[in-house]
């Protein structure tokens, strides 16, 4: 629950559906608005959607054909298959969605590198995460809880996912703070009621404090030139002044010879 290392020796369980999640059909419902929102960025063409929580999203407003999911436990068509090794060629998809996938695998560096590495150049990466500074997440620590969803995985924060993939050369273009509500089952949502209208109204005021986060970022591409052409640009450049210094020495050479004629 608390704040660990990326890479984690042994394999964690994930939430194969939202209803594992505390609060997961309204979580999915805010992150299906926030995904429809983020859909006019993107570009309408291939969809790849990564984990079990990704099949049940819709893709239709920026989707030109039917998503490819890719999930260890795959319930409708797909492709099950580990996360950290995708059977995906390169440079194929114009967005990859990530739905809290990152706190529930074993590497989530291994991860974005097979996203970037699946991802054509100017593809956008579409993620969230739970943010691990709201207070709404503090009912995991009561008892029974822990070994439940979301709270027997890893959170990490925004801005340390934002590194991940600055370093991976992506540039964040939207960001977001969202789920302001205390983290409960969806039988407790009721007795809850009127507790999450204050905390929606205070995370409204304080983004910080919501539940969650979510990142859209590009895969940004920097034209490079090619040394064989750095080198005959160079060649090209020091050209003239060669061809100048020679015919300096020309000059010189046939003054002097103009002189030896005179004085003979």
């Amino acid at each position: 629950m608390l704040l660990k290392p990326a890479y984690s020796p042994s394999r964690l369980p994930s939430p194969r559906s939202w209803n594992e999640l505390a609060c997961g059909e309204y979580i999915r419902a805010q992150t299906q608005m926030l995904l429809d929102d983020y859909g006019r960025r993107l570009r309408a063409g291939t969809t790849v959607g990564l984990g079990n929580l990704a099949e049940q999203l819709q893709y239709q407003a920026f989707s030109l054909n039917k998503p490819f999911i890719v999930a260890p436990h795959i319930q409708r068509a797909g492709i099950r298959a580990q996360l950290e090794h995708l059977p995906i060629k390169n440079a194929v998809a114009d967005q990859v969605i990530l739905p809290f996938v990152l706190e529930f695998c074993r590497d989530p560096h291994q991860i974005l590198r097979e996203v970037n590495r699946i991802l054509a150049d100017d593809g956008y990466i579409f993620l969230t995460g739970f943010n691990p500074f709201s207070p709404a997440l503090l009912s995991g620590w009561l008892p029974g809880r822990r070994k439940g969803f979301p709270w027997s995985g890893r959170y990490f924060s925004a801005l340390r996912v934002k590194d991940w993939l600055s370093l991976l050369g992506y540039e964040i273009v939207q960001q977001d703070y969202y789920i302001g509500r205390f983290l409960v089952s969806d039988a407790e949502v009721a007795e809850h009621s009127q507790k999450n209208v204050w905390t929606e109204t205070l995370c409204r005021k304080l983004p910080l404090l919501n539940s969650g986060y979510a990142i859209l970022a590009r895969k940004c591409v920097y034209l490079r030139r090619p040394r064989l052409q750095l080198r005959e640009t160079a060649r090209l450049t020091r050209q003239p002044v060669a061809a100048a210094r020679v015919k300096a020495l020309d000059i010189h050479s046939t003054l002097n010879r103009d002189n030896e004629v005179l004085h003979d």
